[in-house]
């Protein structure tokens, strides 16, 4: 009666080493697919920041364009003083071109109808550009109205954008 007891007691120790290490293999797995799950996080979360932040610089260097360029317009609007107006309808065009660069980059961060409506308030600016020393007051400010509420959609987007929501 006594052998049962040994038999038993030597066959669970004979089984526990190999419990253990599988145990152990386990727990280790499951700590590296944790580690994995965590890190990809990690990294996920930090390309998000960049670009984030890429397209909050972007926006601010947008608007700063976009007021350039409106003081610029109603400058080479309202010109009677002689200057050259070849001179600064270049001076408008490049604005409107780097607006369109930015614009064109920050369209990549969002759905096509905006796209278009990027695209279509830059060939607005472009025309205004043109135009700026030759139209009247009335006309200008026309035009202007037309280009300010476009601008407050792109606005939106960014404003969208600073606060984390889908846009």
């Amino acid at each position: 009666m006594d052998e049962e007891p040994k038999r038993r007691r030597h066959f669970l120790s004979s089984l526990s080493l190999p419990l253990i290490s599988l145990l152990i293999a386990s727990l280790s797995m499951a700590s590296s697919i944790s580690q994995s799950y965590n890190c990809h996080r990690n990294i996920e979360s930090m390309q998000q920041n960049v670009l984030r932040a890429e397209n909050l610089s972007s926006c601010r260097e947008i608007i700063e364009v976009f007021f350039d360029f409106r003081l610029k317009a109603e400058e080479a609007n309202g010109m009677t003083n002689g200057a050259d107006p070849t001179a600064m309808r270049r001076e408008l065009k490049s604005l409107v071109y780097r607006f369109g660069a930015l614009g064109t980059f920050l369209a990549n961060f969002i759905p096509q109808e905006s796209r278009e409506r990027y695209t279509k308030l830059s060939w607005l600016l472009n025309d205004i550009a043109s135009k700026a020393a030759d139209q009247s007051n009335a006309e200008f400010d026309a035009k202007f109205a037309e280009a300010d509420q476009a601008f407050a959609t792109l606005n939106e987007d960014c404003a969208k954008c600073a606060q984390l929501v889908k846009i």
